[in-house]
């Protein structure tokens, strides 16, 4: 008897092993046909980091609109993606020098960067680090920084992710993120937990994240004339981010999908799908909808869950806000 319950738990561990192996992640497995071709890796090569010692950032929205972003938020904002990139590009083709300049454009801010002084650029560490800590998931085997692994931590003073606002979404990413380059069990652990809790507290039953849908486009955010011009863009926003997070979450031993919170992000799902598709049943529509399309981040949610509207708009392929190249992940 012992020697057959020794033998079905062997089966059992075989099978698991198996299942494991089986399974097709979509960042730890990421392929691609030609990424570093369709972006230009090449040419990212050689192109010069400018990382600033202070970041100053003025407000991002005025009375009137987008403010101008000034020359060190822009390079780190730049920096975040390119490096992101080129770390996606040695994960897909394993061309070494990738690796290396996304590891020197990483290390180039943590020696430079020593003080964020200003709220708008707290928030801009909050909405781009995300980028830079996967990007540092992708290459730290190879490339491993201590020097980077300290900037997150100094980094992460200005996470968001207590905020049950598309800022709390992307903090935590950030959180998420900078666990898995820091390897740090517990804090992601408690980002299983506070990515559950943002969806509950955030979205409600019918999936509308009422935080988001009445975004203008000034800086008077939920009001003035164009009073809810960017709700479709900013449910977006932070379906992106809990999106990615989730994944992130789902590879690394938090399968998510299914749970309650997983279920009320099904519903947020099919509602932004719905807005997507038919635009004037949005409660705030009007002529001139700013970042509708901004739904990239359907690709990993098809994985998990079912939505004709969404299953019909990526039939139609008209996807944007795709900073974590997820149109190029072949199938």
């Amino acid at each position: 008897m012992k020697r057959f319950v020794l033998f079905l738990l062997f089966i059992c561990v075989c099978v698991c092993v198996q299942a494991y192996a089986e399974q097709d992640y979509f960042f730890r497995d990421f392929k691609s046909i030609d990424l570093p071709k369709k972006l230009h890796l090449d040419k990212k090569l050689s192109q010069t980091i400018q990382p600033c010692a202070q970041l100053n950032a003025s407000k991002h929205y005025t009375a009137t609109g987008v403010r101008e972003p000034d020359a060190c938020t822009k390079s780190f904002k730049k920096s975040a993606m390119v490096s992101y990139d080129l770390a996606l590009g040695y994960l897909v083709s394993q061309n070494k020098p990738y690796g290396l300049k996304a590891i020197e454009i990483l290390n180039a801010w943590a020696n430079e960067l020593q003080s964020v002084d200003t709220y708008q650029s707290e928030d801009n560490i909050n909405f781009y680090m995300p980028y830079m800590n996967m990007a540092y998931w992708f290459v730290k085997k190879e490339f491993p920084s201590p020097e980077y692994e300290d900037f997150i931590r100094r980094m992460r003073q200005y996470s968001q992710s207590a905020l049950n606002t598309n800022h709390g979404a992307w903090g935590i990413l950030f959180d998420v993120s900078s666990a898995l380059a820091l390897d740090d069990h517990v804090l992601l652990q408690n980002s299983a937990n506070r990515w559950q809790d943002w969806i509950f507290k955030a979205i409600d039953e019918n999936g509308v994240i009422a935080s988001a849908i009445t975004r203008s486009d000034t800086s008077d955010y939920h009001g003035g004339p164009t009073k809810g011009i960017k709700g479709i863009a900013y449910t977006n926003f932070a379906l992106l981010a809990i999106t990615i997070s989730g994944e992130l979450l789902f590879e690394n031993g938090y399968d998510l999908w299914g749970s309650g919170a997983g279920q009320r992000l099904s519903v947020a799902y099919n509602k932004a799908a719905t807005w997507i598709l038919n635009p004037e049943t949005f409660p705030y529509f009007q002529p001139n909808l700013i970042g509708v399309h901004n739904n990239a981040y359907f690709i990993i949610l098809a994985k998990h869950y079912s939505s004709p509207s969404a299953d019909e708009l990526l039939e139609q392929g008209d996807l944007h806000e795709d900073g974590f190249r997820l149109k190029l992940r072949s199938p």
